[in-house]
């Protein structure tokens, strides 16, 4: 069992690796409203946006980075201004319905997680990343959670008999064999689409034991 349990704890950093890839960056502040919305309208319910808005956002967010990346913290130009409300009232979204989600992505990883997985392909039929099923990817994302918990306690790279007992029942725990377990982490590795969706369902557990 020596090999397999190599394979977890490098398994363990393949996934760490990608979520740091995948991390977002704080979002520039839009162009203040013509009008104060109330609060209550600015702060949607938990789920309350819907995957066109986020991708209409993040469209939007493309071209307002674009501008606010320009100003090396100055404060705007009038037409500075006006390029970033252009660029949200092209998507189709309201002005304050864009700094709703700007608020909620910041401070939202699920949201934030979501976005990545739209702006991704999905592998090609026949792939081995096309092969791993959602059920496969939920199982291999929780028993990584467990692994990283024990990894994290690992001093110079070497498991002790113990917690090596705990990566392999952190994985046979999950209901995947150590082989398929070793299989789905290096596809993930090398697959955007799947990192992405891991995150989406490590937010997603996450925000479920938080709540």
């Amino acid at each position: 069992m020596r090999a397999p349990r190599l394979a977890l704890l490098a398994s363990a950093s393949l996934l760490v690796a990608a979520g740091a890839a995948h991390a977002q960056d704080p979002a520039p502040a839009a162009p203040p409203a013509p009008q104060t919305a109330p609060a209550d309208a600015m702060t949607p319910a938990p789920g309350g946006f819907t995957d066109q808005e986020l991708k209409k956002f993040d469209d939007a967010m493309t071209q307002v980075r674009a501008v606010s990346d320009t100003l090396n913290g100055a404060q705007p130009t009038p037409e500075q201004q006006a390029q970033m409300a252009s660029a949200i009232q092209d998507s189709g979204l309201e002005v304050t319905r864009f700094n709703a989600i700007s608020t909620a992505v910041s401070s939202d990883p699920e949201l934030a997680a979501r976005i990545a997985v739209l702006n991704t392909a999905p592998p090609a039929p026949g792939t081995p990343a096309a092969s791993v099923t959602d059920d496969e990817l939920t199982r291999y994302v929780t028993a990584m959670t467990q692994i990283r918990a024990v990894t994290a306690e690992v001093e110079n790279g070497q498991a002790t008999p113990e917690q090596s007992a705990q990566l392999t029942a952190a994985v046979q725990g999950s209901g995947l064999e150590v082989e398929r377990f070793n299989t789905i982490a290096q596809v993930v590795s090398q697959d955007d689409y799947l990192q992405a969706k891991a995150q989406l369902i490590g937010a997603r557990a996450e925000k479920g034991v938080s709540q």
